[in-house]
C-alpha cells in the first residue's frame, strides 16, 4: 500500500503521493538545470522575415484562414479523453498509476481551457494583417461514440465556408504533474507548448493530401485521418451524395489512436531552403518561455500579451508566407462547389463546367454573394467569441491564473537552485493541488486561500464545468456561448451586394441567417440554359471500370471541361480536372492517382491524350521536388522546358467578372 497523505482544499479531498513526489524531486534536483523548468524564449518561426499579404482576395465566398481549437468536452467523452491523454503522452511515458487520478484529469482539462485562451492571440494577430472577414474561429467539442471513438466536431458553422487554410491549434501539457519541473512539454505559468496542423485542399499538395505543416507527433494520425476522409468524400461524390463530412482536430485524432505505426512521411524543416520539395513541414515541439516580468503583472489589462512575441508573431509570419505561395482558387475550388451545393445542387454540378453562359454566371454570382454574406456573419461571430474569451470574465481569470502559476513556478525554481528538497516537495504537492482542484469557481477560490504561500488564483481547468455539457446541440451551443461569448447571441446584420442591388440580412444566429439567405436565393434565382447530365462516364486506360464525369457530356461520355473520378475494385482512385474527349482526359488538366495502401499519390499536370500524359507534364511525388518531363502516350521520354507547360487553371470567382448583367 502506498504511503499517502490527504490534503483538504475547498472542502474536497486530494490524495497526493508524497513518496512519489519526493523521489521525483530528488531526481530533478540531482539533474542540475532540468529542475529549473526553463524553455526557449522564442519559436523557430520567430527567425522568419515578416512579409505583407501579397495575394489579392479572390472570392468573397472564401475565407483565408479558419482556426480550429478544442473548446469543450462532452460528458460522453470524458473518461476516454483522459485515458487517451495519459496513454499517448508526448515527451515521455506516464506511470500506469497516474493514468486515472484526479490530477491527470485536470491536466487534460487544462489543455482545453488554455487552448481556448491562447488561440485568441493567434486569431487577433492574423486578423490584424489579413483582409477583413477572412479569418474565422471554429471552436470544437470533443465527443465519443462507438462508431467514431474519440473525435471532435465544430460547435459553430465556420467550417462550412470555403477556406484557403485550416489551422488546428492547441497547447499541450505533460499528463504527470510529478514531472512538472522536468523536460517534457508543459503549459504552466510562463511556459507554453503550442502544437499545430496546417492543411489546405489536396490539390494544393496532391501527393500528401494537402498536409502542409504539422507537429511531428500528429503527422501519422492526421495522414490516416485525411486519407480516410478523402476516400469517403470521393465515394460519396461517385454516388452523387452531398459532401457533409466534419474533420476532427489533429490533436483529437492523435489521441484517438492506439498503437498505430509511425509512417515514413517525407518531412522538411521550417527554415529549410528548398521549400519546393513535396514534404510536410515539421514544426518540432517547442516549450516556449514567455517574459516572466510581463507574466507576473498579468491581470485585467488584456492589452499585454506575452504569447505574441514568443510564438504568435513568428507563426503568423509563416502562415502569411504560405498564403502568398498558394493558388487560392485551387485551394478553395472544391469547397466553393460544396458551399454552392447547399443553395443549389443543380448549380453545383454545372460549376465544374465553368461555363461562360450568362444565365449560369448570374446564378453563380448570386450564390457566391450569399456565401460571402454568411462569411461576414460568421466573422462577426468570431469577433464576439474573441471578445468574450479574451477581454471578458474568462480572459481576466485566465490571466490571473497564469500570473499566479508563474509566481509558484518561480518559487519552485528558486528552491531547486538552493537544493532545498523538503520545501521543493511541498511546492510540487501544491502544484498538484492546482491540477486536482474541482471544476468550479468556488473550489478555485478556496484553493487560493489555502495556497497563500504561492498566491494561487485557481486554475484554468477549475473555472468551468466543462465536463457537464448536454447531449442536445442547443444546450452545447448555449453552454459555450455563456462561457466564451456572452454577447454572441445578439442580433447582427450583414449587407449583401449583388449586381446593382443591396440586401440587408438580419438574424440572431447562423441558422436563422442561413434560412434567410436560402429564402433570398430562391426568390431571386434565375433559370439556367445549361444543365449537367445526371449520368456521364469518365474512364482511364488503367482502370477497368468507368467512373463519373461532372461536366460537358456527349453521348454519355465526358466531352469538354469538367471533373472526373474513377475508383476501381482495389480502392485505387483517380481524379482529373480539365478537358476530356470521348470519355478520356484529352487536352490540358491535372490528374491525381492514389494507389490503395500506397503512401502518397502521384500528380500529373499539363497535357493529356486518350487518358494518358502526352506532351509537357509537371510531376509531383512525395519526398521529391516537382519536375518537368516530356511524355508520349504515357511514357516519359525526357526533360522538358517550363515555357511549354500548360498549367492547370482553376476558375476565378464569378464575383470578379464584369461581364455579368442583371
Amino acid at each position: 500500500m502506498r504511503n499517502t497523505t490527504e490534503i483538504r482544499i475547498g472542502g474536497r479531498h486530494l490524495v497526493a503521493s508524497l513518496l512519489v513526489s519526493f523521489l521525483a524531486i530528488t531526481l530533478l534536483l540531482t539533474s542540475g538545470c532540468a529542475g529549473t523548468a526553463k524553455g526557449k524564449n522564442t519559436s523557430v518561426f520567430s527567425s522568419l522575415e515578416r512579409e505583407e499579404m501579397s495575394r489579392p482576395e479572390t472570392s468573397r465566398a472564401s475565407a483565408l484562414v479558419i482556426i480550429r481549437y478544442p473548446a469543450l468536452i462532452h460528458a460522453n467523452a470524458e473518461n476516454f479523453y483522459v485515458s487517451s491523454f495519459a496513454i499517448n503522452a508526448i515527451g515521455g511515458d506516464v506511470p500506469y498509476g497516474v493514468h486515472s487520478n484526479r490530477q491527470t484529469s485536470r491536466v487534460a482539462q487544462s489543455v482545453i481551457e488554455k487552448s481556448s485562451y491562447y488561440a485568441m492571440s493567434l486569431y487577433r494577430e492574423l486578423k490584424s494583417i489579413l483582409p477583413e472577414h477572412t479569418v474565422l474561429l471554429s471552436p470544437h467539442i470533443i465527443d465519443w461514440d462507438k462508431q467514431r471513438n474519440l473525435y471532435s466536431r465544430p460547435i459553430l458553422g465556420a467550417e462550412q465556408i470555403p477556406s484557403v487554410l485550416t489551422i488546428d491549434f492547441n497547447i499541450y501539457s505533460f499528463p504527470d504533474v510529478n514531472e512538472l519541473m522536468n523536460s517534457p512539454p508543459v503549459t504552466f505559468g510562463d511556459l507554453v507548448t503550442p502544437m499545430v496542423v496546417i492543411k489546405s485542399s489536396r490539390w494544393v499538395q496532391p501527393s500528401l493530401g494537402g498536409l502542409l505543416v504539422s507537429s511531428p507527433q500528429f503527422m501519422s494520425s492526421v495522414w490516416r485521418q485525411v486519407s480516410g476522409e478523402t476516400e469517403q468524400r470521393l465515394r460519396s461524390r461517385l454516388d452523387d451524395q452531398p459532401q457533409t463530412f466534419e474533420s476532427s482536430l489533429g490533436f483529437v485524432s492523435y489521441l484517438g489512436e492506439r498503437d498505430e505505426a509511425e509512417l515514413p512521411l517525407p518531412l522538411k524543416g521550417n527554415t529549410q531552403g528548398d521549400q519546393q520539395v513535396a514534404a510536410i513541414e515539421r514544426y518540432a515541439v517547442e516549450k516556449i518561455q514567455m517574459n516572466g516580468e510581463v507574466i507576473s503583472a498579468l491581470g485585467d489589462d488584456s492589452s499585454v500579451d506575452p504569447f505574441v512575441s514568443g510564438f504568435v508573431q513568428g507563426a503568423s509570419t509563416r502562415i502569411v508566407d504560405i498564403l502568398n505561395s498558394l493558388d487560392h482558387d485551387k485551394a478553395t475550388f472544391f469547397d466553393r462547389q460544396a458551399a454552392l451545393e447547399r443553395f443549389d445542387p443543380e448549380l453545383a454540378k454545372v460549376f465544374f463546367v465553368q461555363s461562360e453562359d450568362e444565365s449560369v454566371r448570374a446564378r453563380l454570382q448570386l450564390a457566391e454573394a450569399l456565401v460571402g454574406a454568411e462569411r461576414e456573419f460568421l466573422a462577426a461571430q468570431s469577433d464576439s467569441i474573441y471578445d468574450g474569451t479574451y477581454h471578458g470574465n474568462y480572459g481576466a481569470k485566465m490571466r490571473k491564473i497564469i500570473s499566479s502559476e508563474y509566481r509558484m513556478l518561480e518559487q519552485r525554481r528558486q528552491l531547486a537552485r538552493k537544493q532545498n528538497i523538503t520545501t521543493a516537495v511541498a511546492v510540487v504537492a501544491l502544484a498538484g493541488s492546482v491540477y486536482g482542484a474541482v471544476a468550479s469557481t468556488a473550489a478555485s477560490t478556496a484553493a487560493v486561500t489555502a495556497a497563500s504561500g504561492a498566491a494561487l488564483a485557481g486554475s484554468g481547468w477549475a473555472m468551468h464545468k466543462t465536463l457537464e455539457t448536454k447531449t442536445e446541440s442547443k444546450e452545447v451551443h448555449r453552454y459555450f456561448l455563456a462561457r466564451m461569448a456572452p454577447a454572441f447571441d445578439r442580433q447582427m446584420s450583414v449587407q449583401m451586394e449583388w449586381l446593382e442591388s443591396k440586401e440587408l440580412i438580419t438574424a440572431r444566429g447562423f441558422a436563422e441567417f442561413r434560412n434567410k439567405t436560402l429564402s433570398l436565393y430562391q426568390s431571386r434565382v434565375r433559370s439556367m440554359q445549361i444543365n449537367a447530365e445526371p449520368r456521364c462516364q469518365f474512364m482511364h486506360p488503367e482502370f477497368n471500370q468507368p467512373g463519373r464525369w461532372y461536366g460537358v457530356c456527349a453521348n454519355g461520355k465526358a466531352s469538354g471541361r469538367g471533373y472526373g473520378l474513377v475508383i476501381n475494385e482495389r480502392g485505387d482512385t483517380l481524379e482529373f480536372i480539365g478537358t476530356a474527349r470521348n470519355g478520356l482526359a484529352s487536352g490540358s488538366g491535372g490528374m491525381i492517382i492514389q494507389r490503395s495502401k500506397q503512401l502518397g499519390a502521384i500528380y500529373y499536370e499539363g497535357q493529356f491524350s486518350n487518358g494518358l500524359p502526352d506532351g509537357v507534364v509537371r510531376i509531383e511525388q512525395a519526398g521529391l521536388a516537382p519536375r518537368l518531363r516530356t511524355f508520349k502516350a504515357g511514357v516519359d521520354v525526357g526533360k522538358a522546358k517550363s515555357t511549354k507547360l500548360q498549367s492547370l487553371k482553376f476558375a476565378q470567382s464569378a464575383t470578379e467578372s464584369n461581364q455579368v448583367v442583371p
